[in-house]
Formats: C-alpha cells, sequence, structure tokens
C-alpha cells in the first residue's frame, strides 16, 4: 500500500492554467515555467496522462502560448470568464467524464486563476499537487503568498522532478529511457 499523497497515473490529470500571450511577459521566472510544463506535457503524452488547458478571456489576453498550444494542437482550451477554472461548467464535466480524483496544477497567475482553481478544486473533494517550479505569478512575494495559502488548505506543494518520479513509479518500464531524457531538460 502506498501513501495518499504520492502520485499515481490512474485518476490523475494535468491542468494548465492560463499561460497565455498576453499576460506572460511580466512574469517571474517565465522561461523556467514555461521549460517546465513543456516537459510536463511531453511527460504526459508519453505516459498517457490526460492534460486540460483553460484559458481566461482569450479575447482580452490572448490564447496560449505557441510553445505549449504547439505541443497539443489538437486540444481544445476550457475558456472562462471567471478567474476560477471551475468557474466554467465545462471543467467540471470534463473532469467527471475522465473520472479523476488528482489534479496536477502548473500555470499562472498562481495568487490568482491558479490558487483559484486550487481552493475550488479541494472543496470539490479533489486531491491537488501544485507544480511549483511549473507556476508563477508577475511578482514573486504573489507567487510565494499563493503556494502557502495553497498548501495549508491542504494542497499539495510539489516539483515537476517529483511529479514525474511518482507517476513513472519504476525503472524497468519501456519508456524509462525517455523518461530519462526528459528529466535531463528540466529547468533549462
Amino acid at each position: 500500500m502506498r501513501h495518499p499523497d504520492i502520485l499515481t497515473r490512474e485518476g490523475t490529470v494535468l491542468l494548465i492554467c492560463d499561460v497565455q500571450k498576453r499576460c506572460i511577459k511580466p512574469i517571474y521566472r517565465k522561461e523556467p515555467m514555461i521549460n517546465n510544463i513543456k516537459t510536463l506535457v511531453s511527460f504526459a503524452g508519453l505516459t498517457g496522462l490526460p492534460i486540460l488547458l483553460t484559458e481566461l478571456a482569450p479575447q482580452t489576453f490572448g490564447s496560449t502560448i505557441e510553445e505549449i498550444k504547439g505541443l497539443v494542437p489538437r486540444l481544445e482550451p476550457i475558456k472562462r470568464s471567471r478567474y476560477s477554472c471551475f468557474g466554467n461548467e465545462d471543467l467540471t464535466l470534463r473532469l467527471e467524464a475522465m473520472n479523476t480524483n488528482t489534479l496536477v496544477v502548473a500555470g499562472m497567475e498562481t495568487h490568482i486563476s491558479v490558487c483559484q482553481t486550487v481552493l475550488d478544486a479541494l472543496t470539490r473533494g479533489y486531491r491537488v499537487h501544485v507544480v511549483l517550479d511549473a507556476t508563477s505569478s508577475r511578482r514573486k512575494v504573489d507567487w510565494r503568498v499563493a503556494l502557502e495559502k495553497m498548501r495549508r488548505a491542504g494542497a499539495i506543494i510539489t516539483t515537476m522532478e517529483m511529479v514525474m518520479n511518482e507517476i513513472i513509479e519504476r525503472v524497468d518500464v519501456p519508456q524509462y529511457e525517455k523518461f530519462q531524457e526528459l528529466v535531463g531538460t528540466i529547468g533549462r
């Protein structure tokens, strides 16, 4: 029996929140965040982990940046006008259809959309893992305070490499060599 805070592929969805063109420029440590999200997306493709992509008011903030959208071109983003991704019934319906109980959350801005989404997910009974090195805000202080708020509320603050190693779980799987190549890209 494993500890319930260890991620498994079953019942887990990667939720990428609002990495949009018109908001990206002032983001604190944006390049590492983008690279780590790209690595998570590649890892999800390798392991069959489902991905959901959200966009807050794309008519105002633009669509998802090409570096990420290009990795999942057929994935239709969930669009909404409320900060929380649960502000659109579409997310709830997709999660129910996927029969998920765990969210791995990455994206921006951590203190606004990510935090409100995570708190709403916890209220709905989801286990939530927030990927520290795949989230960010414009200001470092907002990012740090949001991470602490989510942790106090019951979210698990984790890193991209922890997520990937927990889900892959073992070294004797066919995709392990490709997984090692992905791990080598962290933080670039």
